[in-house]
């Protein structure tokens, strides 16, 4: 029973140690690379290119450097407020001209981050009412879920609407609904220009589009291909007001549902992982850059303002595990242990194995360490096995281990 329970606590610091020397050693040892920040350029019809090494630099892609003026005037769609300040703002460009409300109503900006997808979902919902006659919403007093049947719930009483659960479950049958709802998607804060409800998608795949019209339902099922279906959707609330949301698709391809006739349009964007990679997409007057930023890459896809693609830049550079530092962590450590990541919300063991197997060299040295430790001990070396094979099999964090809840102690 002593040696079991001396072999839990050997456990224990092995998975303790394999959390925090890792964490310790990247914290010491990591240079993280920044994402050069690429935007296209309306005026040269090229990309205009930031970084920061520590100093800013901004650059085109032939290699000429810019002033923060000179950078500046090469993206008037970002930087048109600066520019109309300076009174270096064109009157017109590809003669169009510049008009700061249409400029404004004109932009738009979206961010999609993998941790946002793999979090804990809400599972009450609040559907504001979308034709009230007042000027701002006003969050409601009861909350819904979809579940085997709409049920609406007083948040006050926690008591169950009856009516109204009844008759929104009876329009979404009517409609076709599949009960559960497994994907709903939509901006449940009153800090928006206007209420558009959500988009549910139910148990069978198929896409509804719901919202309270003066106290009343409102159920449209959207048309889809045949074999699409979605693994996230995110609303917007752009001032153009020209789509209800984004919508990433099973194969990873994104979507735009277009505001009122409902049509869907796949973006021309490939390469994009949205277990692991950030989207962002910044919308203007003439373009769309649609940005997939990876761990090692950077792809920027510009779209013209009827989504066609126009130009595309993409650079790569090695991952942290790829570079001098992370070479070294492989070969002193066979794994690494996270309780969180970057890509998910979730606190959660998480195992990453060495990209090399140079630990193994360091494992032996470990290994031939405790036998010279054994022998000098006065010891047998069978009666060790078993620490020598946790040794070989976890390198430097069971040398540690066993080295802290030693076998004589527990003779």
């Amino acid at each position: 029973m002593v040696r079991i329970s001396r072999y839990i606590l050997v456990l224990t610091a092995i998975i303790g140690s394999a959390v925090a020397l890792p964490n310790l050693y990247w914290t010491i040892m990591e240079k993280p690379v920044n994402s050069p920040y690429v935007m296209y350029s309306i005026i040269d019809k090229g990309y205009m290119i930031q970084r920061s090494t520590p100093a800013i630099v901004r650059q085109d892609t032939k290699g000429n450097s810019y002033t923060r003026e000179e950078y500046e005037k090469k993206l008037p769609m970002m930087f048109y407020m600066q520019l109309a300040s300076s009174g270096t703002m064109p009157d017109s460009i590809n003669g169009v001209e510049m008009d700061m409300h249409a400029l404004r109503k004109a932009r738009s900006t979206y961010r999609y981050q993998p941790k946002v997808r793999d979090s804990p979902q809400p599972g009450l919902y609040p559907l504001f009412e979308s034709e009230s006659g007042r000027v701002n919403l006003e969050m409601p007093n009861d909350f819904f879920r979809i579940q085997d049947w709409m049920v609406f719930i007083d948040a006050k009483s926690n008591s169950v609407d009856e009516a109204k659960s009844n008759l929104f479950t009876a329009v979404l049958t009517k409609r076709g609904f599949e009960f559960p709802a497994r994907i709903i998607a939509g901006l449940p804060t009153t800090r928006k220009s206007c209420d558009e409800g959500y988009l549910v998608s139910d148990a069978k795949e198929q896409l509804f589009h719901l919202k309270m019209v003066k106290g009343k339902p409102y159920v449209k099922k959207v048309a889809l291909p045949d074999n699409l279906s979605f693994k996230w959707i995110e609303c917007v609330d752009f001032s153009n007001k020209l789509y209800y949301a984004y919508l990433i698709s099973a194969a990873n391809e994104v979507y735009v549902l277009f505001q009122d006739t409902y049509e869907l349009l796949k973006l021309p964007v490939t390469g994009f992982n949205p277990d692991v990679d950030e989207l962002k997409i910044y919308g203007d007057f003439f373009n769309y850059n649609v940005i997939i930023d990876g761990e090692s890459y950077l792809k920027n896809i510009t779209l013209d303002n009827k989504f066609n693609k126009v130009d595309e830049y993409a650079e790569k550079w090695e991952t942290k595990y790829q570079r001098t530092e992370g070479k070294i962590f492989g070969a002193i450590f066979p794994f690494e242990l996270s309780l969180k990541s970057d890509n998910s919300r979730y606190i959660d063991f998480r195992i990453k194995y060495s990209e090399n197997f140079y630990w193994i060299l360091l494992s032996l040295l470990f290994v031939g360490a405790e036998i010279y430790w054994i022998k000098r001990m006065k010891n047998g070396i069978m009666d060790h096995l078993a620490d020598l094979l946790i040794i070989a099999v976890t390198g430097i964090f069971g040398f540690i281990a066993v080295n802290i809840f030693q076998n004589k102690f527990f003779k």
